[in-house]
């Protein structure tokens, strides 16, 4: 249960910094939507079952907070630090990651349709079984990164690293992986075939589709 309720957490916001210091607090299950938090330190901090939609979490330090089952629908998040922190189950649908740093966070089980994680930094990233659809990951660093039975339906995979990415049963129907590095991932040609398109993408034997 939090520390703290919403209307204590905004009246310590009125007063705080632009930085906002709220690292190792217990903030689980809290209504935080729509607060303005951008370069708020929430590092180690339970987040587990907040509500964080429309929240404005601009380059925060969330680094290895814990925030499964959270709320996080049409959060900004540009530029983030979230190493190694637990999202498994967090619903992230239409939320903006973009450059973002997501070395080897968990998000196995999340929600991630239709998010935007272009140019993301997700190297060792757990996405096993995460939905993906729809979802922006171009020029997104993947490498290393599980993604067994991913959902990844016409998500935008343009110019990804995904060198030695697991990729075992996920789909790739109408996915673009133009450009995309796959070299020494774990996938199929039956997966690969789903695609929209391969143009200039390196295969996982080194090969370079035309």
């Amino acid at each position: 249960m939090a520390e703290i309720t919403r209307k204590e957490l905004i009246l310590a916001l009125i007063g705080a910094s632009s930085q906002p210091r709220m690292a190792g607090l217990d903030l689980s299950d809290l209504d935080m939507s729509h607060l303005a938090l951008a370069y708020a330190i929430l590092s180690h901090s339970d987040l587990v079952g907040s509500d964080l939609s429309k929240t404005d979490l601009t380059g925060a330090n969330l680094s290895e907070a814990k925030l499964s089952n959270a709320v996080m629908q049409n959060t900004v998040l540009t530029s983030a630090d979230l190493t190694r922190a637990d999202l498994r189950y967090a619903n992230l649908s239409r939320s903006v990651l973009s450059w973002a740093v997501l070395v080897e966070t968990i998000l196995s089980f999340a929600n991630l349709t239709s998010a935007d994680l272009s140019h993301a930094n997700m190297k060792g990233c757990d996405l096993k079984e995460a939905v993906l659809a729809k979802a922006n990951l171009s020029g997104a660093d993947l490498s290393k990164a599980n993604l067994t039975k991913a959902n990844l339906t016409e998500a935008n995979l343009s110019d990804v690293d995904l060198t030695g990415a697991n990729l075992g049963g996920v789909d790739l129907t109408a996915a673009n992986l133009s450009g995309a590095n796959l070299q020494g991932a774990v996938i199929n040609q039956i997966q690969l075939n789903h695609a929209a398109s391969l143009q200039g993408a390196v295969l996982p034997d080194g090969a370079r589709h035309p």
